[in-house]
């Protein structure tokens, strides 16, 4: 019955990962690389033979060289092939994880951009300008409540003219002390004034 109407496929083995394809590729290119290696040591050792043998033993050299020789052309041929995809599966790596990383850093913006937005709700535009204005009117309220605090209140009322004629009295008064002590006398610099003559009476 399975044959006619058909039955569920197996899955298959998983696809093999881009670094995995990258890493067996490698491993296959160190590989053919080395046999290559073999191959042109065989061939110094068949140059050295040929050049020392003669007649069929350097025949024989000879198409063994030309065996060696096709082998180390198939290993060529193939590693040029390997290194070719080995190239693009390493550009689709390299591409992938572009990709990836474009990927994460969306994400992350996109986290951001949401924990942003949760905090903006939590910040009001016209509050945030209330309390600026209520900080501006509390410092003008404290200033004017500064400058009354300091207000001398005693000397109030009191008329600006006796004021000034007490002050000019004062003046006065400390102008007589001085005379009277000595205290004003002429700058060392002024003619001191000539004595002053009596009349002398004769008889």
């Amino acid at each position: 019955m399975r044959r006619i109407f058909g039955g569920k496929k197996q899955p298959g083995p998983p696809a093999p990962t881009l670094d995995e394809a990258n890493q067996s590729m490698e491993r296959r290119v160190q590989i053919l690389r080395q046999k290559i290696s073999e191959c042109d040591k065989d061939l110094a050792d068949l140059k050295e033979g040929i050049k020392k043998s003669r007649g069929a033993s350097q025949t024989m050299n000879k198409q063994r060289a030309v065996q060696v020789l096709k082998r180390k052309r198939m290993y060529e041929s193939q590693l040029q092939n390997l290194t070719s995809q080995q190239f693009n599966v390493e550009q689709m790596q390299f591409t992938s994880q572009g990709v990836q990383d474009t990927i994460v850093a969306v994400s992350a913006m996109k986290a951001a951009h949401e924990v942003q937005k949760k905090q903006m709700k939590q910040l009001n535009v016209e509050q945030v300008e209330n309390m600026m204005d209520d900080m501006q009117d509390l410092m003008m309220d404290t200033e004017e409540i500064n400058e009354a605090m300091s207000r001398n209140y005693a000397l109030d009322g009191i008329d600006e003219t006796e004021l000034d004629a007490e002050l000019a009295e004062l003046d006065e008064d400390i102008l007589q002390e001085d005379i009277s002590a000595g205290a004003l006398k002429a700058p060392s610099y002024l003619p001191s004034a000539p004595p002053q003559k009596t009349d002398e009476i004769t008889y």
